[in-house]
């Protein structure tokens, strides 16, 4: 529990945790009205589509400058007939946009649904259409994608919703002459605040919803626990678009927390900023952190580092260890990655495992739930608690998770089992309470043996090989009708050490190496082992996570092909 030299006082902090109106909906102006630092400079956003952008420090938007842009967006938006139960569209690359367009719609009791820039047009299109949208703010070549999706199906312009480029928003929106009246919006517990899409990787996006309060379980407890000291600093490079984002900058907002907000994930961008902006925690996804070379970082920049913040899926020993050997901690040399287990159904990291550079468990340990989760269970195929050491489905109670999907109460009810919510996760727990994540549902390989899971396989295969990226998937088993066998593709870093390691590799040599480590572990062994030429031969979707589904039917007759050429196979 943090109770001195943090940026907001112990006093303001308990004003905070008193406030039982606080939530989602509201969260910037209750973090306005307890500052008293309004004009201190707090978010960073740095124009990443400059040249030498990470030269110097960008200019920080304060407290005070949020909220001047923010009721004049609400006065725009309120202009054109948004009010409560209105459903906007956020449709933008600018990750500060991104947050002062989601504060002003809630603003007005609105519902923000917010769409990851790195979605395809007509995917996008389709996800505002059967969210109800009607006003859709957003990059212009992001909403021309979308008008060209719609009238490729023939819509009448009536049917889809009202378009605003967002920098002719920006540049226009009046300051009102007086104060708005209601204005910011009163919000009821359960009002809906935000739509935020899933990762799309095993099929259609699905549209998840959260509520004023359910949206804020669990950050009430973290307002004394966050990292949130005078001399903390936070680097995020989240997607703005996503729960997750969303939640850590209204953490940070809270907290009077200086952050930068990265609108480039890669890892070569987020060495950048870390170089430039020197932050003493960075946030990401998996394959954000598993991307930074840490050859790269300045040591000056370096040794401020006390923790790495990993979340989503969890992430594997390969990724991890590198940065543990960077920054310090308090009598220690070194920094901790907290490794989270979340997803946006779920609403928060709801598994943490802390790792140290003294750590030697790893073998996808996701540790135990946080406190927030009422209950945790391995179920089997009918809601029944498995004894520890069996493998089944992760099912949670924890006010935390979304009340349901928009757009459908079938999948809704679908993801509901004996009053447990269905991740979507297959774990399994040791006599010690603690859950290992083994894999996502649609990914279990369904072999000749039994099933087989992915995520130990690829922890294996990442090891062996040193690879910056990996994934095991099922293909068809020419040996065993009707059954799968697995195969791993592993992409090597394109730059120094690793593309001389890709160029001199033997696939062959590789293999046996691999399946030498897995029988070790007593692991199924892999049938084949390719070796992606560039990231399109191990493609990932918006949030960085690999697209299984797309290489288990591009690879689906690979063991046959093989077979029938008498030929090792090969990755084209």
């Amino acid at each position: 529990m943090l109770i001195f030299g943090t940026q907001r006082s112990a006093a303001q902090r308990l004003r905070l945790h008193a406030d039982r109106g606080l939530g989602a909906g509201n969260f910037f102006w209750r973090a306005w009205s307890i500052a008293r630092d309004r004009d201190r400079p707090l978010l960073y956003h740095p124009d990443v589509t400059v040249p030498g952008w990470a030269e110097t420090e960008p200019a920080g938007v304060s407290l005070n400058d949020m909220r001047i842009t923010v009721i004049r967006y609400a006065t725009w938006y309120r202009d054109h007939g948004v009010g409560p139960s209105s459903h906007v569209g956020v449709y933008t690359r600018d990750g500060l946009y991104g947050l002062l367009h989601h504060i002003a719609i809630n603003s007005l009791g609105a519902a923000a649904v917010h769409c990851n820039p790195r979605m395809a047009s007509p995917t996008a299109a389709e996800y505002f259409r059967r969210t109800q949208t009607t006003l859709l703010v957003g990059d212009k070549d992001l909403l021309d994608g979308c008008t060209e999706a719609w009238s490729g199906q023939g819509l009448a312009v009536a049917r889809t919703p009202v378009l605003q480029d967002i920098r002719e928003l920006d540049e226009t929106a009046p300051l009102p002459p007086a104060p708005l009246p209601g204005f910011p919006y009163r919000h009821r517990p359960d009002d809906l605040v935000m739509v935020s899409h899933s990762s799309g990787t095993t099929g259609r996006p699905k549209a998840p919803i959260f509520t004023h309060r359910g949206f804020f379980v669990g950050k009430r407890e973290r307002l004394w626990s966050f990292p949130s000291l005078r001399t903390d600093r936070m680097l995020t490079a989240l997607p703005h678009s996503h729960s997750s984002g969303i939640s850590y900058l209204s953490m940070a907002l809270l907290l009077g927390i200086p952050t930068m907000i990265l609108d480039d994930a890669s890892g070569p961008s987020v060495v950048r900023a870390i170089n430039q902006f020197h932050p003493t925690f960075v946030l990401g996804f998996p394959l954000t952190l598993a991307e930074i070379d840490v050859a790269d970082i300045d040591p000056r920049a370096a040794r401020n580092i006390h923790a790495w913040n990993g979340m989503g899926d969890a992430s594997h020993e390969r990724h991890i260890r590198p940065l543990l050997g960077l920054g310090s901690r308090p009598g220690k040399t070194g920094s901790q990655y907290n490794d989270g287990l979340g997803s946006s159904e779920m609403g928060m990291v709801l598994f943490r495992q802390v790792y140290f550079p003294e750590s030697t468990e790893y073998g996808r340990l996701i540790g135990r739930p946080a406190g927030v989760v009422q209950k945790a269970a391995v179920l089997d195929e009918q809601g029944n608690e498995l004894p520890d050491g069996q493998a089944g489905m992760l099912g949670v109670r924890t006010p935390s998770v979304t009340p349901g999907y928009w757009d459908d109460p079938q999948l809704s009810q679908e993801s509901l089992l004996n009053g447990y919510f269905l991740t979507g996760d297959i774990v399994r727990r040791d006599g010690q309470g603690r859950f290992f994540h083994l894999d996502r549902t649609p990914d279990v390989i369904h072999s000749a043996a039994g099933p087989v899971h992915s995520l130990p396989l690829e922890e294996v295969l990442l090891l062996a090989t040193q690879a910056l990226d990996a994934a095991v998937v099922g293909v068809e088993d020419p040996e065993a009708p009707g059954k799968s066998a697995p195969i791993g593709i592993v992409l090597f870093r394109d730059d120094r050490d690793d593309r001389h390691d890709r160029e001199d590799a033997d696939e062959g040599a590789l293999l046996e190496a691999v399946n030498t480590e897995l029988a070790r572990k007593g692991l199924s062994p892999l049938r084949a082992l390719l070796i992606a030429a560039d990231r399109a031969e191990l493609p990932v979707g918006v949030t960085g996570k690999v697209l299984k589904r797309e290489l288990r039917e591009r690879h689906r007759t690979l063991l046959h092909d093989a077979a029938a050429h008498g030929a090792a196979p090969r990755a084209n």
